[in-house]
């Protein structure tokens, strides 16, 4: 179900009293991350979204058998024994065989191989490709390479059980993962050099744009790119430069503070049954607004205070006859649960493993500057390639405007070192001495 086509109504089995609202917050939700148990591995994610792009499994074909696969094939057509124990040392012992084509990933996807926080992670980018399919990999191979393909695809299996179970909570975003991931595809040699970092990016600015975009319900309307500053990270962070030190880590620690509590309302809040994909609070508020009940408002209400009583919370509640109200009731009630005792140790646990999982090669401490968000030189590169894409150069103020899309936010000083450090790698050409007319071209 794409974004467009949701015509789902506002209508949630909300309990109505304190004795049927649960005690525990749960988060199935938008984030993979949970209070604990958040270890996860690489490989077995990439192996996962692989499958889910490529609709694609191997099952019961384990990797040795595919190695004996592959060493009938060759007996078969060159016959010399002594050849295959050369390309079996190349590419199988060692498993370089990977770095062929990103359908061998596959192997990292079966069954034993992945974890369920593996899944979680996976399901992060999952929803975020909305369903978005590859058929294969054109990879320029020779002819052994093409050869251990072919033995491999022999045995592939169609496969949808990795789908896309959310809507967008931020469709910009979602937009720039599908083209990007598009553009890595047509270069399977680069995906498999680049994927891990890819998604190591995407995981972190996905998460801050969503921590950033948790407030901004109210409308209805999908959110924007929200201003957060990042540095290089060779760049000294003063205190005078007030972008980097307000909008940037001190911003994102701050709202990722809502996420766990925000999030798990959200998870209460979801108006389809259990196999319905799961709508963002932006989309729940505009499902309220073209409601036609009349006994929204009032089971919303009734909702809030059942909540407030369950949980203990000595808040006050607007009094209003707008829906729209008591859902901002709600939210409140959400966050303020989390301010107190127990559950606010939880939250910043929560906060912590979010850090630690997700964010921490994009997080650096200054000293007395502070912790700032940096993007080292490989990522700036990786973003540049992804932002330039099919064209042959982009001007830098576009390529800066796209890079905002992606949540990749850059003050004046940063700007100036962003064009230095291009032209000392010699992808940029300057068509003026002003500066104006500055072209960035791909390093690939």
């Amino acid at each position: 179900m794409t974004m467009d086509k949701y015509t789902q109504p506002f209508n949630p089995k909300l309990p109505q009293t304190s004795e049927g609202v649960k005690n525990k917050n749960s988060l199935e939700c938008y984030l993979p991350i949970r209070t604990k148990g958040n270890e996860f591995d690489w490989n077995a994610v990439i192996g996962l979204v692989l499958r889910g792009l490529l609709r694609k499994k191997i099952e019961k074909y384990s990797y040795e058998e595919f190695t004996q696969g592959c060493q009938s094939a060759f007996k078969e057509k060159l016959g010399e024994e002594g050849f295959w124990e050369v390309l079996r040392e190349m590419y199988f012992d060692n498993k370089d065989i990977f770095s062929v084509s990103p359908e061998l990933l596959l192997f990292r996807a079966q069954k034993g191989e992945y974890t369920a926080g593996d899944t979680r992670v996976a399901s992060l980018f999952t929803n975020l490709l909305q369903n978005m399919r590859v058929e294969n990999f054109d990879a320029k191979l020779n002819f052994i390479e093409r050869e251990m393909l072919a033995t491999l695809r022999s045995k592939m299996k169609d496969d949808s059980s990795v789908q896309a179970s959310e809507q967008p909570y931020l469709p910009y975003l979602s937009k720039a993962f599908r083209d990007d991931l598009k553009f890595l595809a047509s270069r399977p040699k680069y995906l498999l050099s680049e994927i891990e970092s890819f998604l190591s990016f995407y995981g972190f600015t996905y998460t801050a744009q969503l921590s950033l975009a948790l407030t901004d319900w109210r409308s209805g309307e999908a959110p924007a790119a929200k201003p957060l500053y990042f540095i290089m990270d060779h760049e000294r962070a003063s205190n005078e430069r007030t972008h980097i030190k307000n909008h940037g880590y001190k911003l994102f620690a701050e709202s990722a503070k809502r996420l766990y509590p925000m999030l798990t309302m959200v998870e209460l809040l979801q108006p389809g049954d259990k196999n319905s994909a799961k709508v963002p609070l932006w989309m729940i508020s505009k499902g309220i607004q073209e409601s036609s009940s009349e006994h929204l408002k009032q089971d919303l209400e009734n909702f809030a205070k059942a909540f407030r009583t369950q949980r203990k919370l000595d808040i006050s509640l607007e009094e209003s006859d707008s829906a729209l109200d008591w859902l901002g009731n709600i939210m409140k009630l959400a966050i303020a649960q989390f301010s107190v005792g127990e559950r606010f140790n939880i939250n910043k646990k929560y906060v912590s493993e979010v850090e630690k999982y997700l964010a921490s090669h994009f997080i650096q401490n200054r000293r007395r500057g502070g912790l700032v968000l940096v993007l080292n030189q490989d990522y700036i590169i990786l973003l540049t390639n992804l932002v330039v894409g099919e064209k042959d150069k982009l001007r830098f103020h576009e390529l800066i405007a796209e890079f905002k899309l992606r949540g990749i936010f850059v003050d004046r000083q940063t700007e100036q070192e962003l064009i230095k450090f291009y032209e000392r790698i010699g992808n940029v050409e300057r068509m003026s001495d002003s500066g104006d007319a500055v072209y960035v071209r791909k390093t690939i």
